[in-house]
């Protein structure tokens, strides 16, 4: 199903559902969102701040306090506009496994409003935030300027990226990783992702990681009775096909319980229709 069909509707992320009431299409919000930097020794529930007889715990993780641009509530052409749960998902593995992402160049895929390249931005030496609507570009620059304090902005570079027409001379040589944070929900779109992947092993050979999470959208089908989440089925067909074509790439669907991605931030629920992915590419 195209974008351009869906596109009457209008939808909304449930991320700040509990802080404020659903609001018509285009308007702008701020909301203040905490992460919490847990280390591995620490248990991954951050609800649990006091030892075990109630007493604070004076080894406190570090907090970083965010305020963010967003609309509630788009049709779906926009809905870069809104914060999704995979994009926090994302934030999550990134807090809890940062040496994985120290002094790397990432090239981010459908930024939207930019939280990935913000949190990210405090590790990597550089970090490539793109999306294809300039208009979505400039809500992360305000998101970087209100959050300065907190990330790296001198290590953001913004860059216009239209998946469906792009040059290949638009990628960084350079860049090692690559995310994409719940940007499957059109078919057309999944598409064109993954056409900008194949690109990216098949000429940028520094270029070993990808990180994808993905929030599969479940619909219920009256003439079946089923519950399908089509637009997520599609895309394992499509990942099908890229290990096909890249029979030297391993593929793994990563386990998204507490204590393999510790839940840095309370705002989101972790659920089991939230699912990451990553990819490595061996050079031989």
């Amino acid at each position: 199903m195209s974008e351009e069909q869906n596109d009457q509707y209008l939808i909304y992320s449930d991320v700040f559902s509990a802080i404020q009431d659903k609001t018509k299409s285009g308007e702008f919000f701020k909301n203040s969102i905490q992460f919490f930097i847990i280390s591995n020794e620490k248990r991954a529930d951050i609800n649990l701040v006091d030892d075990d007889d109630g007493d604070p715990d004076l080894c406190r993780p570090e907090r970083i306090d965010l305020t963010l641009v967003h609309r509630n509530e788009t049709n779906v052409s926009e809905c870069g506009y809104q914060l999704w749960n995979g994009a926090l998902l994302l934030c999550d593995y990134i807090l809890t496994n940062s040496c994985r992402f120290s002094n790397k160049t990432i090239f981010e895929l459908g930024a939207g409003i930019g939280l990935c390249s913000l949190i990210a931005s405090r590790l990597a030496s550089k970090v490539i935030c793109t999306d294809h609507d300039n208009d979505l570009l400039d809500v992360v620059r305000q998101n970087i300027e209100l959050n300065d304090a907190v990330c790296r902005k001198e290590c953001i570079e913004i860059q216009e990226f239209d998946w469906k027409q792009f040059n290949l001379n638009e990628i960084d040589d350079r860049i090692e990783i690559v995310f994409a944070a719940d940007v499957i929900y059109d078919d057309d779109i999944t598409d064109a992702l993954f056409n900008v992947l194949r690109k990216c092993f098949q000429e940028k050979f520094k270029l070993h990681s990808i990180y994808i999470t993905v929030e599969k959208r479940i619909n219920f089908y009256l003439d079946t009775l089923s519950v399908r989440c089509p637009a997520y089925e599609y895309f394992l067909e499509k990942l099908h096909d890229f290990q096909q074509d890249f029979p030297v790439l391993t593929f793994e669907k990563m386990n998204t319980d507490f204590n393999s991605i510790k839940q840095c931030t309370k705002i989101y629920e972790r659920t089991n229709e939230l699912v990451q992915k990553r990819r490595f590419c061996y050079f031989i």
